[in-house]
């Protein structure tokens, strides 16, 4: 609604200024609305390139291109000015090449606009010959004298000049409804004020179409909506960016507030675990019975590829139960475990049993995740593990978690490659949920990214979460490595996901994670393939 107004007020202003009068060619209005288009039209052209980048949608970079060639023509107009070099500029300023390069730098965002809506490839090659094409074709506009014959006039405009504006009023308007259309209903902050540049770019050649010469009639209407065409999207665009910005500090804070409450969970669960000699003999007991094999157990939660639906892995998942056979929460086992000082061996048990049931439970070609904390990669058990096991049929995934924190990561980095050496791959866990987990993947060199499931919940309605996750997304494809989504819950999370080129997940609704054989596939996911 704010740009529509804006819109309305600038077409209003525009229809009024015609009787106004302006006082000829050497009107300081001239120059100042052709330098108040220019600056926007930079300011424009850098933002639609930036969030092209951002969002990974290439059909801006076209409009980017595209507005950057009006810019160039604008600037060739506004040094053809008699008002700012009397004795003659620069550029030519007679009004056939006045007319011609107001022709070529319509043209030129018109072309942006079907490209873009055709789709072509945004390559880099590709936008520089658009680019060079439309400023080789303004710098002829700016030395010739006629470069496009005989337009315009003492006399007025020609007819050949009349019909080609008001083919081009007819074009912007189609680019506009095209462009509208394709949003579907569902445009975004970028796609309105690209319709809004197309729209005003529309009215500026209906009124340049019934202007009796330049400088004459509602040639000044036009010169107003030349103006405006440019700063009203350009400051729609600079809007967006400023709420998108603020949106990520509100979830950068609400990530601050989750770590503090869970810091604090764990300070209050510490304190609650500091206990006399009986009741932490008890809990050695209970840990040391766990770790011989009784009440323990593991889980494996299938790893799917989002595309074809395939099984390309399992996480290996403890689950523990008490001398009773009830099932005790896993974090609270962990923590007990540490609490005691049993929570490396605790860890190294599950591990053991993991690899000893991945022969006959997961099926050959998928790989193992195993979940480590830093404490247990110091432990030469860990390597002694993966070196009898066979990573021919099912490799091994190490993932780092980030409940402890890395003191040494040189001597992290040495161990790491230890267990590479071992043939086993290294994944960062739960990337996105906090500071620790992004200084892991820029010191370790992980082979693959999982996601959070803080940052997956709801990203198919959160346009910050979107933005982070395609961002990491992003540095995953320039590093090499993979990204796997954890806790994909419903079928929004998952097309969300697989829009933003997530190449694999795991969550309830794929697949619970489960005490029997892994499937080789998600049947649904497969049919959807």
């Amino acid at each position: 609604m704010r740009l529509l107004a804006a819109c309305a007020v600038t077409a209003v202003v525009a229809a009024f200024v015609p009787l106004a009068g302006g006082d000829g060619e050497s009107s300081a209005a001239v120059p100042a609305c052709l330098t108040v288009a220019i600056i926007c039209a930079a300011l424009m052209s850098h933002l639609l390139y930036s969030s092209s980048k951002t969002l990974e949608n290439r059909c801006m970079a076209w409009l980017s291109v595209g507005t950057t060639i009006a810019m160039l023509g604008l600037l060739t107009s506004l040094f053809a000015l008699p008002s700012l070099f009397p004795d003659g500029g620069p550029i030519n300023g007679s009004e056939d090449a006045a007319a011609a390069r107001y022709l070529i730098w319509h043209v030129g965002l018109i072309a942006a606009g079907v490209l873009a809506l055709l789709r072509v490839k945004a390559s880099l090659r590709n936008l520089l010959i658009f680019g060079g094409l439309g400023a080789l074709l303004l710098a002829w506009a700016a030395v010739a004298s006629s470069p496009l014959g005989d337009l315009a006039s003492g006399d007025g405009f020609s007819p050949t000049m009349r019909t080609l504006v008001g083919l081009i009023v007819l074009a912007q308007a189609g680019v506009a409804v095209a462009w509208w259309r394709r949003a579907g209903g569902a445009m975004n902050w970028g796609d309105m004020c690209i319709v809004v540049l197309m729209g005003l770019s529309a009215l500026d050649a209906f009124a340049y179409m019934w202007a009796s010469g330049l400088f004459e009639g509602s040639w000044w209407a036009s010169l107003a909506l030349r103006a405006g065409q440019f700063a009203i999207p350009s400051v729609g665009l600079l809007i967006g960016f400023i709420a998108v910005a603020e949106k990520l500090r509100e979830f950068e804070d609400e990530l601050a507030a989750n770590l503090v409450a869970e810091r604090e969970k764990a300070r209050a669960h510490e304190e609650r675990v500091s206990l006399d000699a009986e009741r932490r003999e008890r809990v050695q007991a209970r840990m040391q019975r766990m770790i011989d094999g009784f009440g323990l157990d593991v889980a494996f939660q299938p790893i799917v590829d989002l595309a074809s639906g395939q099984v390309v892995g399992a996480e290996a998942l403890a689950r523990f139960k008490d001398a009773d056979g009830n099932a005790i929460p896993t974090e609270r086992c962990f923590l007990d475990a540490h609490a005691v000082d049993m929570g490396v061996e605790l860890e190294l048990a599950v591990i053991r049993l993991a690899l000893r049931c991945q022969e006959h439970r997961l099926p050959k070609g998928r790989y193992l995740a195993l979940n480590v904390s830093p404490a247990v990669l110091e432990q030469d058990e860990l390597a002694f593990a993966i070196a009898r096991h066979d990573n021919t049929h099912r490799p091994i995934v190490i993932e780092i978690t980030e409940h402890q924190p890395v003191e040494d990561y040189v001597a992290l980095s040495a161990q790491l490659d230890r267990l590479r050496d071992l043939g086993a791959r290294v994944a960062v866990d739960d990337v996105g949920s906090g500071f620790a987990s992004f200084r892991h993947v820029t010191r370790v060199n992980p082979d693959i990214l999982k996601l959070d499931r803080t940052l997956v919940c709801g990203i198919d309605d959160d346009p910050v979460r979107q933005s982070l996750a395609s961002a990491i997304v992003a540095f995953a494809k320039d590093v090499g490595a993979t990204v796997v989504s954890e806790g994909i819950e419903n079928e929004s999370e998952l097309c969300c996901l697989k829009g933003l080129s997530v190449g694999c997940g795991q969550g309830f609704y794929l697949a619970r994670p489960n005490l029997g054989t892994v499937d080789a596939e998600v049947s649904e996911l497969v049919a959807a393939a």
